[in-house]
């Protein structure tokens, strides 16, 4: 009883308390033709026209008309090339409290496969609502999302397994968190049937009439849907050729001379006139919208055509007058001026670093594949390697198992981290351009929620190939051998990341390869670095094997160690110190070699911040 009195309490949440008309004029958008050219392609070519509070309006055209550029250069998540002005009740829009309005959901909306329904609604809410908002009430409106958008029955299924059309849904309830006035959709039907396309548009337009702008591209939608849109802007070549009702648009087509057949679909009409399969005679429909918006047909006061409309900013008066209404723009509780995150850094950190683990747990195969890798290598450089570690006779042999222990914890690392930014962009890039959580929030959770596999794995191949090769047990050299073989691992995996992040998902493992061989090269354990040619020795001073090799030498044959063992009638490198002499590093700090790693390790993190900061930039 009580939780139903919370639900009626929060049943605003389907109502919306704030209405956004947005107005634009002489919206312009180019794109440069190809990768470094100075060529422009222009893709919107000075279109007008505007959306209204509590109407649900369809933008139709054929493919490369330029739909979604308009939605993306309407909702803000494209800035570069954009020229004209956007309005938001009769004032320029700013664009960061647009934003916090606001909500875009892409036709491809990503979302992590292995959380459920419910927890993808519940770490959204986490991170999108101010701390104010305690979990009772955010179990409340999960509770009606779950309701409003009949998903209770998949609320405990992971989003790997539900349907398109269930996608889609909790697509919308993600958004319905904040209760945004604005809400842009991108193709929400597409790949759906008939049956799940309709409940997606019914939930669509519910929303609307709730008092809501919901703005969506559709594909050539079928009677049943066409009968939903309040609204239509259509268009063809980056240009407008009709916005209005549905009832308005025959008559309007009958007028610039493309009468409809009777019965014949009215969307599909539309979409051959822009294809031009009913003539090329539309330039009476692009002259009569064009440089005209839905409201008026003159400048607001202050603005200007073909300005840069992202610098703008809103006035400080929290309300204005629409028709005869006196509505307020900015809820007390989500939308009023405060930080651009409703969460601090580390409150954003802590839920990325929750669902980060959470995720990594979920993954059975991949945690099966990290922990076998090590523990089969570990084993298989053990037996190879058996009790040679104190014996003088083989002291090369076991060099080669010390640095095979670096080597490969260098390389399986990187391998296996390459792919993890391809397969999270998608999701970071939309929650973080949505203003979910900072880019730094992002980059630490992803350093420090891999910790417990930064231990483990490495812990799990030296309890194998140390012990079983016979190294010494000495708790010193043990414990500096552990905190080394850490480190390289950590900054392995960050290359990782680095390059998955710097390169797409086919490039990413070769440039892991291209960068590992010329660096074990000049480790200095397949040729000695004197013997190096002087015009290349400079890069084994860029070498982490080198660095990694050195101190484990040093560690291992270093600080007096007694002499070894030897089976045979004489052994040259019965002394550690020789063995060290072979190698010339009697001269080498473990300390001064750990201070390089760490460097390293430090830099390569900046490198993976820098590139996920260029990252975010280019989406834009």
């Amino acid at each position: 009883m009580e939780h139903q009195q919370e639900l009626q309490k929060l049943e605003g949440l389907q109502i919306c308390q704030q209405h956004v008309n947005i107005e634009f004029r002489n919206l312009t958008y180019s794109v440069p033709e190809s990768k470094g050219g100075s060529g422009q392609k222009c893709i919107l070519r000075g279109i007008s026209g505007s959306f209204q509070a509590g109407r649900l309006t369809a933008i139709l055209g054929p493919s490369g008309a330029g739909k979604s550029s308009l939605l993306n250069v309407l909702s803000g998540f494209k800035k570069t090339g954009v020229s004209g002005y956007i309005m938001t009740n009769g004032k320029v829009r700013n664009i960061q409290e647009f934003r916090k309005q606001s909500c875009y959901i892409p036709q491809e909306f990503a979302m992590l496969s292995q959380l459920t329904t419910r927890e993808t609604l519940k770490i959204a809410a986490d991170l999108k609502l101010n701390v104010d908002v305690g979990t009772r009430k955010k179990n409340v409106m999960i509770e009606e999302i779950l309701q409003l958008l009949d998903l209770q029955k998949t609320e405990n299924t992971l989003i790997g397994n539900l349907s398109g059309g269930e996608k889609k849904r909790i697509s919308v309830g993600v958004e319905l968190l904040t209760n945004p006035p604005v809400m842009f959709f991108d193709e929400p039907t597409s790949g759906l049937d008939s049956s799940s396309s309709f409940l997606v548009i019914s939930h669509l337009k519910t929303l609307a009439q709730s008092g809501r702008t919901i703005v969506c591209t559709i594909h050539q939608p079928s009677s049943q849907l066409l009968d939903m849109f309040d609204d239509f802007y259509i268009i063809a070549e980056g240009q407008c050729l009709y916005r209005g009702p549905l009832c308005d648009m025959k008559a309007v087509f009958e007028e610039a001379g493309f009468p409809c057949p009777k019965y014949y679909n009215l969307s599909d009409f539309a979409i051959e006139i822009a294809c031009f399969e009913r003539g090329d005679t539309i330039e009476n429909l692009i002259i009569k919208y064009k440089g005209r918006s839905g409201n008026s047909e003159d400048n607001p006061v202050g603005c200007q055509d073909d300005i840069v409309i992202e610098e703008s900013t809103m006035p400080q008066s929290t309300k204005t007058r629409i028709g005869q209404t006196t509505i307020e723009i900015f809820s007390k509780r989500r939308y009023e001026k405060t930080a651009r995150y409703p969460l601090s850094l580390w409150m954003q950190m802590f839920i990325l670093m929750r669902r980060s683990v959470l995720c990594n747990y979920r993954d059975l195969f991949m945690f099966i594949i990290r922990i076998a890798a090590h523990g089969c290598v570990g084993l298989m450089l053990g037996f190879i390697c058996f009790d040679i570690g104190n014996e003088a006779s083989k002291t090369m042999s076991n060099a080669a198992c010390l640095f095979y222990i670096l080597f490969v914890l260098f390389l399986i690392s990187p391998f296996i981290t390459v792919l993890v930014y391809q397969l999270e962009a998608a999701v970071f890039l939309r929650e973080h351009l949505n203003n979910w959580y900072s880019l730094k929030a992002y980059y630490l959770s992803k350093l420090f929620s891999d910790i417990p596999f930064q231990v483990l794995c490495p812990t799990l191949l030296l309890v194998f190939s140390y012990c079983l090769s016979g190294q010494p047990f000495d708790m010193d050299r043990m414990l500096k051998t552990w905190i080394m073989c850490i480190v390289i691992t950590m900054c392995g995996q960050t290359i990782g990341l680095l390059l998955g992040a710097a390169f797409d998902v086919k490039v990413g493992p070769f440039m892991v390869v291209t960068l590992n061989i010329p660096m074990s090269l000049f480790s200095g354990f397949f040729m000695r670095l004197q013997d190096i040619p002087s015009y290349l020795q400079w890069v084994s001073y860029v070498s982490y094997y080198r660095y990694s090799f050195e101190a484990e030498m040093v560690n291992i044959y270093g600080n007096n160690r007694s002499k070894l063992n030897c089976s045979e009638d004489f052994c040259y490198f019965r002394s550690p110190s020789k063995i060290l002499e072979e190698f010339h590093m009697e001269d080498v700090s473990y300390w001064h070699n750990m201070g390089v790693l760490l460097i390293w390790l430090f830099g390569s993190q900046i490198g993976l911040y820098i590139v996920l900061k260029w990252r975010v930039s280019t989406s834009r």
